[in-house]
């Protein structure tokens, strides 16, 4: 069985406390059989090795010795997330009757006391996925949050990217600790794919989970999926955790998807100049301080657009005779 995981088990026994679990018989067969084959594979490598100096018989012999070894050890060392023997579905755990023999399935835990324990009631986030909880206490050490078990998910100090508050929610994927222990992590990175269905043009939803680098804001696709929006596509300011709606500007060679607040320059462009005309007009007598050479961090702040952008809507409007331009800033000099 697996920690962290949804498992399809066995119930070995019935107690006054609950049942106890373990591995449906073709896990344990397909688990022995992947361990000899493993074994097998490293004890023919090694045995090749030895083939100058042993005759084909003692190599032979060789080969089926260490196999057999290997495999038993492989099946003892198990990682720190797999747990053997039996394990205990407590009856507050139980969602529906069950008997000796029966196959149900069960996501394994640790409880308070760090023991391997049992429920038949779905978390809300499981090894392998991503999922927004919910925050229930903060301190010193790290947060608590709710993910829909009698226990709640740890999410360290050290694996925030910025630090929640009581109620809010956060992005987190589930890994297991060194100690052996399922934790959550905002550091979300190598838990993505980069194998999403999307293609060039594709509106997506997306969660900014890491921000503050040179290269831009790192954002999760459905949760799923690994996203960059580049700094100088930053037009508006953007904070972990929120969810946003995102075009796709390109797919790179590995699958990475770099994503735009906005849309291609050649369609942004109308709205673009609607925007600023709408500024215009609410402005005292159609005048705004911001021209060609205001600074970059200015224009974003007032038009949510980048200066290279805001330069080709302020072209396209003084072409139309729309607008003026000097060196004092921009002015309306007829309605739409």
């Amino acid at each position: 069985m697996e920690l962290g995981k949804i498992n399809i088990v066995k119930i070995a026994r019935m107690t006054p406390h609950g049942a106890y679990i373990t591995d449906t018989d073709d896990v344990k067969e397909r688990s022995l059989a992947a361990a000899v084959g493993d074994a097998k594979e490293r004890s023919l490598a090694a045995a090749e090795g030895d083939a100058n100096e042993r005759s084909l018989a003692a190599a032979d012999g060789a080969v089926k010795e260490r196999s057999h070894e290997a495999a038993d050890g492989a099946v003892k060392e198990r990682s720190r997330g797999t747990i053997d023997g039996e394990v205990l579905l407590p009856k507050g755990e139980m969602t529906a009757r069950l008997d000796k023999g029966d196959i149900t399935e069960c996501f394994i835990y640790l409880d308070s006391e760090d023991r391997p324990v049992a429920t038949m009631k779905r978390p809300l986030l499981s090894l392998g996925e991503t999922a927004v909880l919910t925050c229930l206490e903060v301190t010193q050490l790290g947060t608590f949050l709710d993910w829909g078990l009698k226990k709640d998910l740890f999410l360290p100090y050290r694996e925030q990217t910025k630090r929640p508050k009581q109620g809010s929610k956060v992005l987190v994927a589930l890994y297991i600790d060194k100690s052996g222990r399922l934790c959550a992590t905002m550091k979300l990175y190598r838990y993505l794919r980069n194998d999403s269905p999307y293609k060039t043009g594709d509106r997506v939803l997306g969660r900014i989970y890491e921000t503050g680098r040179d290269e831009g804001a790192h954002v999760a696709v459905d949760g799923v999926f690994r996203g960059l929006i580049p700094k100088k596509d930053l037009v508006t300011e953007v904070n972990i955790g929120d969810e946003i709606r995102l075009r796709v500007a390109r797919v790179l060679p590995d699958g990475k998807l770099v994503l735009a607040m906005r849309d291609p320059s050649h369609v942004q462009i109308f709205a673009d100049c609607e925007l600023i005309v709408g500024r215009l007009k609410n402005a005292p007598g159609g005048f705004l301080p911001v021209h060609d050479k205001t600074d970059t961090e200015v224009i974003r702040r007032t038009f949510g657009m980048s200066k290279n952008s805001f330069k080709k809507a302020v072209g396209h409007l003084m072409k139309e005779g729309k607008i003026t331009q000097d060196s004092t800033g921009i002015k309306l000099l007829s309605t739409p």
